[in-house]
């Protein structure tokens, strides 16, 4: 309808309803989002990061922008997806943080830890900030090689109530935080609908128990004329996934590892049927070894149909938007799903790792470098991140915020977040996985039994319990 042809009636009250309407909303705004000057102890300080969530205002921790200095921040993330989303958060908080200068540096992540305990330990180079692995952060933190920040945050307020619990947790030594949670994550199962499609199954209903992930491989795994693998079912997760999937507890709240376990056992010898459906371990190894990174990976590729990943993956597929090699050689977007893991024993289980955002000792920019982890973990700085790069915020109601829970496949992993259990630590050895990791390459191709295996990594776990008390 052209407004020429409108008859407008005005009525005053009305008029004067409307402006004290708009007046509230603009008032509301300038609350929920505007930097609050307060004054503390004589300094000016703002509020970071803003109004998160949908019931009300979650702001984050208070910066003060009057703190200056550099500061050099090291992180691992140079994929396109992840290196423009960590730059977008740096911008965002140096304007919050005008008084800092934050300089963002790409470490690959196998060096960026071994670089930073060198560092620390000879008095110079170190970061003033650095991605940890929050996992294994209370051994960094007992190995004096992250700063106890707990004097900051019981200055400044900052505490575990924002964030899933777990990743909280993980950032203590001796009830000290030696990190604030930034990233963190959820295994999901990620499937092709299209090859479901292809052999009659159900596109949306992807397998829930191992019995079913039989069913489904079988009719999803194809071969070359000369028998090599063309595409696979099932791309099998990490043993101890598996084992959590059978029900087997691994670490006790206490920390006591429990490996030679006939659950771990079960759970070994199922991810060896279905590699042995491939033709054996060689094969099937051989076979991964041929898939490429995206967008040429083994989902993207159309090469393995289902397989277990964090719910950052959905970044990646949303970035390169792949198409579908259908068999007669076109192509079609892939169209890819997000469930729950598979389990042998009908709940639904997943695991979290992540990181947190930590200052090396011997830094000389502390006060900055808190300064820049507040801001950058806050919710603005996580939800940012999550937008980017679908990784899981550890603070809660910036994963919960609305604007990203409207993608029915991020609802599916916050609800996963319900039953997700953290990756265990155990403070005398923190990386006893690594004993069944090295039996891994006999039990699956046969040459040692499950049971025979982790009883032997269980009796060398023991022996470095001990020697590390």
């Amino acid at each position: 309808m052209s407004l020429k042809h409108t008859r407008i009636t005005y009525r005053p009250a009305a008029i004067l309803l409307s402006m004290l309407m708009v007046i509230l909303v603009l008032l509301q705004a300038c609350g929920d989002n505007a930097a609050t000057p307060t004054v503390s102890s004589g300094t000016t300080t703002t509020t970071a990061a803003g109004t998160v969530g949908a019931t009300g205002a979650t702001h984050g921790f208070k910066l003060n922008p009057n703190v200056s200095g550099t500061v050099q921040f090291w992180h691992f993330w140079s994929s396109p997806v992840r290196r423009n989303a960590i730059r977008r958060i740096v911008v965002v908080c140096q304007q919050q943080l005008p008084n800092i200068k934050v300089t963002e540096v790409a470490k690959p992540f196998g060096d960026i830890y071994t670089a930073n305990a060198a560092a620390v330990a000879a008095g110079s180079g170190m970061p003033d900030v650095i991605v940890e692995d929050r996992p294994q952060l209370p051994k960094a933190a007992a190995n004096n090689i992250e700063t106890d920040l707990q004097q900051f945050a019981t200055r400044d307020g900052v505490d575990g109530s924002p964030f899933w619990p777990f990743t909280w947790n993980q950032t203590l030594y001796n009830d000290h935080t030696y990190g604030i949670p930034f990233e963190t994550d959820v295994q999901v199962l990620f499937w092709n609908k299209n090859a479901f499609k292809e052999v009659g199954l159900d596109p949306e209903k992807p397998p829930k128990t191992w019995a079913e992930v039989e069913h489904y491989n079988a009719k999803l795994t194809r071969k070359n004329p000369d028998g090599s693998l063309a595409r696979i079912g099932f791309r099998t997760p990490g043993w101890e996934l598996l084992a959590l999937a059978n029900g087997a507890p691994i670490v006790s709240q206490d920390a006591k590892v429990s490996v030679n376990d006939s659950k771990v056992a079960e759970a070994l010898a199922w991810d060896k049927k279905i590699i042995d459906s491939y033709g054996g371990y060689k094969v099937y190894q051989n076979f991964l070894a041929s898939l490429a990174a995206p967008p040429q990976d083994a989902l993207m590729s159309g090469k393995v149909a289902m397989l277990v990943d964090v719910n950052g993956y959905a970044s990646q597929l949303n970035f390169y938007r792949p198409q579908y090699p259908n068999p007669d050689g076109s192509k079609v977007n892939l169209d890819w799903g997000v469930g729950d893991v598979p389990t042998n024993t009908g709940q639904q289980i997943s695991e979290s790792g992540g990181f947190a955002l930590s200052i090396p000792r011997g830094s000389r920019n502390v006060d900055a470098a808190w300064e820049f982890i507040k801001c950058a973990a806050g919710p603005q700085g996580q939800l940012s991140w999550a937008r980017d790069t679908y990784a899981m915020p550890s603070w809660i109601s910036a994963a919960k915020d609305p604007t990203i829970m409207a993608d029915p496949n991020w609802q599916y992993m916050v609800n996963a977040m319900s039953y997700t259990k953290a990756f265990p630590f155990v403070p005398d050895y923190s990386n006893w996985k690594e004993q069944v990791d090295k039996l891994i390459d006999k039990i699956l191709p046969g040459q040692l039994d499950p049971a025979t295996g982790l009883q032997q990594a269980q009796q060398a776990i023991d022996a470095e319990i001990v020697k590390n008390k």
